[in-house]
């Protein structure tokens, strides 16, 4: 298997020129191509079709977030993480709900960057300890957004079997720890969460973590 092809999307030649050089020092990854704003992040997905995209959150004119909503349109499998150094507020929610796969501080080390990053390719997730912590406390506290803020409604009902990877998802699991848990096969987990998805009208396993802990799903 070859290495993971990335687009490099931010408005700071330095930070961005970095991150290439960062990357390329990497062997599981391979840096095709660089943007400086939104509207060269579509033009350049669609032309190099990477499997991962690091996309800034905050650039002139076209955003990372509505970047990521036409990107993650046009080519479903394609892997979009944000980059930001700003507080949490509403762009996390809409990231999300466009089908970002993950949303990382720029504040990261680079080995752990790199952790997160390999782990998005096996199937995990992608998020910041500081900004997952914020999110969740955000979605289960009092004053937390409604659902439909942030995910669409679910109508059906999961398995039992469903319930039980769901669980393990909401904690951080990576599809071979379910497995291992569950005493089931890799291929099993995958299925199981995709019906998941198709079952809750979800994009990504952020989003079904996310959905989960609002919905009352998981404890």
């Amino acid at each position: 298997m070859g290495a993971t092809t990335v687009l490099v999307v931010d408005d700071h030649t330095l930070f961005r020129d970095g991150l290439t050089s960062l990357i390329g020092r990497w062997d599981d990854f391979e840096v095709v191509g660089a943007a400086c704003d939104g509207a060269q992040a579509i033009e350049r997905a669609a032309r190099l079709r990477p499997q991962l995209v690091l996309m800034d959150v905050r650039m002139a004119g076209i955003g990372g977030v509505e970047a990521t909503r036409v990107i993650t349109s046009a080519d479903p499998e394609v892997r979009v993480v944000m980059l930001t150094m700003s507080n949490l507020g509403e762009d996390v929610y809409q990231a999300l709900r466009n089908g970002a796969h993950g949303y990382l501080s720029k504040d990261e080390p680079a080995d752990r960057l790199h952790e997160y990053l390999a782990g998005l390719m096996r199937g995990e997730t992608a998020l910041s300890s500081t900004i997952a912590a914020r999110v969740l406390a955000e979605l289960t506290g009092p004053s937390g957004r409604s659902t439909s803020a942030v995910l669409p409604p679910a109508h059906e009902r999961l398995s039992a079997r469903e319930r039980d990877v769901l669980v393990l998802l909401v904690e951080g699991m990576s599809n071979d720890e379910i497995a291992q848990s569950l005493l089931l096969s890799e291929a099993t987990v995958k299925k199981h969460l995709g019906s998941i998805m198709t079952k809750l009208h979800l994009r990504n396993r952020v989003q079904v973590a996310v959905f989960s802990i609002r919905q009352g799903l998981v404890g």
